[in-house]
């Protein structure tokens, strides 16, 4: 990338200077105010890398604007470039809007890493190791890139939803066998000794503030929030 000298003014200004792309391992987002530079962009980013024998994965790769940019499509090589409403990067699912709708329902994965568990979470009779197991895996899916969510009413009420139904899965209780015994969700907490997924957010979100806050190498996460 340092090649693309001419990128120093391309992009999106931020802070007095030009955010271009966010680059991690071979995942590469481009920023531009409008469909025509993004154009210019992606192909002068495509010539670079083929010099160096790397090839643009046409099948992944989209493009997603605002009510805010100019243009209507990018081509590459001559090709259209499929846009999109939405995307995942780095395992966070981004939209136009915004909104954290598919980015809870993707949190559902969570079910996905408490699968392969079950055979041992059934086995442990020590209630702290099993709830150890529990987060140090399961929560961590649930909660994935939280700390960077806006609080809401309706994020905190559909991550509690999941988290709970979770944590019946885990102590094989039903709703119906919750509702005949009179156990409300405090008394499963109790019993599960499960780690509250508010408070786990809330103690990510302060720490990843902190982090951001005293970095000194003039990182873009810190220059988009200051």
């Amino acid at each position: 990338m340092s090649s693309l000298s001419s990128w120093e003014e391309r992009g999106i200004r931020i802070d007095g200077r030009f955010l271009s792309n966010l680059r991690f391992a071979d995942d590469i987002v481009l920023f531009s105010k409008s469909t025509e530079e993004a154009e210019v962009m992606i192909n002068e980013l495509n010539e670079v890398g083929k010099r160096i024998g790397l090839r643009i994965n046409r099948t992944k790769t989209q493009f997603m604007k605002n009510m805010y940019c100019e243009g209507e499509r990018i081509e590459l090589e001559g090709s259209h470039i499929m846009e999109t409403s939405s995307y995942v990067y780095l395992g966070r699912s981004m939209n136009v809007e915004s909104n954290l709708k598919d980015e809870l329902d993707r949190r559902r994965a969570a079910w996905a890493a408490f699968g392969p568990l079950r055979e041992a979470t059934d086995q442990l009779a020590d209630p702290d190791l099993r709830a150890h197991l529990f987060d140090s895996t399961v929560l961590l899916a649930l909660c994935y890139a939280a700390e960077t969510w806006a609080d809401t009413a309706a994020t905190s009420k559909t991550q509690r939803s999941i988290h709970r139904a979770l944590e019946r899965s885990l102590l094989r209780c039903s709703r119906r066998t919750q509702h005949q015994a009179g156990l409300r969700s405090s008394d499963l907490r109790q019993i599960s000794r499960l780690c509250d997924p508010e408070e786990y957010v809330s103690k990510t979100k302060h720490r990843w503030a902190g982090h951001t806050m005293r970095r000194e190498d003039d990182r873009w996460t810190k220059r988009t929030l200051e």
